[in-house]
C-alpha cells in the first residue's frame, strides 16, 4: 500500500479529511455499502512524468473535483500511475468499496464531503511525490490497460459497476522508445503527425477502444512544455479522443 502523509487533527470529533498520528490514511472512513443497482467507477491514470510537490498539487487540485462528485453521489474509485516503468496501484482506491459521505444533515453532509475529498487529494498528491520518474516512458502502457482494469474491478466479487469515467493525467508526450506508438522524440507539432501516431497505436493494438465510457484527459499543457510542443499534446488529445471513446474530452 502506498504510504500518505500525516493528516492534523482537527476537531474533538476527528474531522474526515485527518488520519492517526502516523499511519495512513483510513480510506474506510469515507467508504459505504453499494446499492443493489450498482455505482459508478472512477478511474484514475496517472502517467507521472515530474513528480515535484508543485505538479503533485496541481493534479490533485484538477482531480479534486471528480472526487467530490463520488463522494456525493457514491462511486468506485481505482487509482493505477506510472512514472514510466511499472505500474503502482493504491489500496485506498483499489476499486473494491463505493466511496461516500451520506449524512442526514444536508449542511453537514457538505462540510464533510469537502472536507473527505481534500483528504482523499492529499493521497493523490503523495502518490505523484512518491512515484519514480523514468527518463524514458508515455501514456501508452496506462491507456492500453483501461480495459484490463475495467475487467479487474467489475470481477471483483460484491461489485457492481454501472458507468464509468476514466480520468487520464498526462503531457502526453512520450520520448525514448521507438516502439512506442506515442513516442513523440523527433516528431513535428502538426495534425497530420498526430493522426499518424494514435493511428499506429490502435492499428498496432497498443491502445485499444473503451466503447461507451467516458474519458477526460488531464494535464494536456499544463507542464513546462514550449509552444510546439503544446501543439503536438493538443494534436493527440483530439486524434485519442476520437478513436478511444464515443464520449471524450
Amino acid at each position: 500500500m502506498l504510504a500518505t502523509p500525516m493528516l492534523a487533527a482537527c476537531d474533538a470529533g476527528g474531522l474526515l479529511g485527518t488520519s492517526k498520528a502516523d499511519g495512513p490514511l483510513d480510506c474506510s472512513k469515507y467508504q459505504e455499502s453499494t446499492p443493489s443497482a450498482g455505482a459508478p467507477l472512477l478511474l484514475v491514470l496517472l502517467d507521472v512524468t515530474d513528480n515535484s510537490a508543485a505538479t503533485a498539487q496541481r493534479v490533485a487540485t484538477r482531480v479534486q473535483p471528480y472526487l467530490d462528485t463520488a463522494l456525493k453521489d457514491g462511486a468506485y474509485i481505482r487509482l493505477v500511475a506510472s512514472g514510466g516503468t511499472a505500474m503502482t496501484y493504491s489500496d485506498c482506491f483499489h476499486g473494491d468499496r463505493m466511496f461516500q459521505i451520506k449524512r442526514n444533515n444536508n449542511r453537514r453532509e457538505e462540510k464533510d464531503r469537502v472536507a473527505a475529498a481534500k483528504a482523499l487529494g492529499t493521497e493523490i498528491d503523495h502518490v505523484v511525490q512518491t512515484e519514480r520518474v523514468s527518463a524514458k516512458g508515455s501514456a501508452t502502457g496506462l491507456l492500453a490497460g483501461i480495459n484490463d482494469e475495467l475487467n479487474t474491478v467489475r470481477s471483483t466479487p460484491d461489485v457492481k459497476v454501472t458507468d464509468v469515467t476514466v480520468l487520464v493525467w498526462s503531457d502526453l508526450l512520450g520520448t525514448g522508445q521507438d516502439s512506442d506508438c506515442l513516442n513523440v522524440d523527433g516528431k513535428k507539432a502538426s495534425a497530420s503527425i498526430a493522426e499518424a501516431l494514435v493511428k499506429r497505436c490502435f492499428e498496432t493494438q497498443q491502445i485499444t477502444t473503451v466503447g461507451n465510457d467516458k474519458v477526460r484527459f488531464l494535464g494536456v499543457n499544463e507542464g513546462a512544455a514550449d509552444r510546439p510542443q503544446q501543439d503536438l499534446a493538443r494534436y493527440l488529445k483530439g486524434e485519442l479522443c476520437r478513436r478511444i471513446s464515443s464520449d471524450c474530452s
